[in-house]
């Protein structure tokens, strides 16, 4: 009876420094993966379509509290305005408009 092993040598799997990084390994045959070039699509569109949808112009700071806002929320009558407070015990109401 014939056992075929696979062995790998530890040399190439382990890092020197624990800042190195994991080396990975990837068959890059396309007989072998043959949704490769469907990956390699969809992949960059993702990326632009988040980068898309991050890129929203800055449209104002609500200055004014001292320490770390904790908590907001919304008006449940009228939408532009916002009430934000912060742990220094401050509660402010910011309108948006």
């Amino acid at each position: 009876m014939k056992v075929k092993v696979i062995s790998h040598s530890s040399n190439e799997f382990t890092r020197k420094r624990s800042q190195d990084l994991q080396r990975v390994f990837r068959n890059y045959d396309l007989n072998l993966r043959t949704q490769e070039k469907d990956v390699e699509y969809v992949c960059p569109l993702n990326t632009v379509k988040l980068d898309k949808m991050f890129a929203r112009p800055f449209i104002g700071a609500m200055d004014g509290h001292i320490d770390v806002v904790s908590c907001m929320a919304k008006n449940p009558i009228q939408l532009k305005e916002i009430f934000s407070g912060s742990m220094d015990g401050d509660i402010r109401l910011w309108d948006l408009a």
